[in-house]
């Protein structure tokens, strides 16, 4: 392998077609776009799926272009993996499945940098027919049930107050809220709760305008409904 100097390093330029490398985006943000929607609707994930599932595309593009960056390189993606080395990840992934589809969008977005386009959308349609098939047989063997999650993110000093409103409230209507997850971070509060409500949604509906009208700063809350959960 030939040496290279401080140099040669310094004057090294990287000659990058630009066309070739918007397909490679195209490509990437196309099958990103796919995952998240698959995702979305057949996920078994009780946590907020919205928030998740928006980082697919940037995580797919950026993957893309450091790739595309690097392959030309060796210097370059061993800078690279001196750079990545001092970066700390504090997001917890609470679910393996969520671990699962980011590995997805990464595969994704390194076969887009590697210029494998074809392999890329061959990835994208052979891992979402499985997340179908297996979305599929449980619904047909009857081993999951749709349900509906509710997401709520307050601070953790107006934790008191949001528990008091959903526990007076589950009282007096007729509706049932089982808590799933509870998970503290930075001085915020991430409740979720699966919910079993006889009333057509009725209740639900006005549990959200109860708790909204709580004057909280950093208030957050987010409905999903039809979410499939193994029994």
């Amino acid at each position: 392998m030939e040496n290279l100097s401080i140099k040669d390093l310094q004057n090294f330029e990287i000659d990058i077609d630009i066309s070739t490398l918007i397909l490679s985006l195209l490509i990437s943000t196309i099958c990103a776009l796919v995952v998240k929607y698959f995702y979305k609707k057949y996920s078994q994930s009780i946590n907020n799926k919205d928030n998740f599932s928006n980082i697919f595309v940037l995580l797919a593009t950026t993957t893309t272009i450091v790739i595309t960056v690097v392959k030309f390189s060796l210097a370059l993606s061993l800078g690279l993996v001196g750079a990545l080395s001092i970066v700390r990840f504090r997001a917890a992934i609470k679910e393996p499945e969520e671990l699962v589809y980011l590995f997805l969008i990464i595969a994704i977005g390194l076969a887009s940098g590697s210029g494998q386009l074809i392999t890329a959308i061959i990835l994208t349609i052979f891992a979402c027919g499985i997340i179908y098939l297996q979305f599929f047989f449980k619904k047909k063997k009857n081993i999951h049930s749709d349900v509906d999650i509710l997401n709520i993110e307050c601070p953790s000093n107006a934790y008191d107050q949001v528990e008091k409103k959903i526990i007076n409230f589950s009282k007096n209507q007729n509706i049932k809220l089982q808590l799933k997850s509870f998970s503290k971070e930075n001085y915020l509060i991430f409740l979720t709760f699966i919910i079993f409500d006889e009333s057509d949604g009725k209740s639900l509906d006005l549990l959200i305008t109860e708790i909204r009208n709580i004057e909280i700063d950093k208030l957050k809350i987010n409905l999903t409904k039809g979410v499939p959960i193994a029994l």
